[in-house]
């Protein structure tokens, strides 16, 4: 039996933490390309560090795969 994956999609969830949230809100993006730089992801953490006045503390990265069953 082989498998092949496919890319499905991909998430990035974005935790913030300031003084609304001290024990941080994770803020959710969906459709991300599945290949991004890391240029990329420090733009969009401090673009949403901006917007919401809060510091980002981590960023979990949600691939979804398809495998397919021969």
């Amino acid at each position: 039996m082989s498998m092949e994956r496919q890319f499905k999609s991909a998430k990035l969830q974005v935790t913030m933490v300031g003084d609304q949230h001290p024990k941080g809100v994770n803020h959710l993006f969906n459709n991300v390309t599945q290949q991004f730089s890391n240029d990329q992801l420090t733009s969009l953490t401090e673009a949403v560090a901006l917007l919401t006045n809060e510091k980002c503390v981590g960023v979990n990265v949600i691939v979804t795969d398809h495998v397919a069953l021969a």
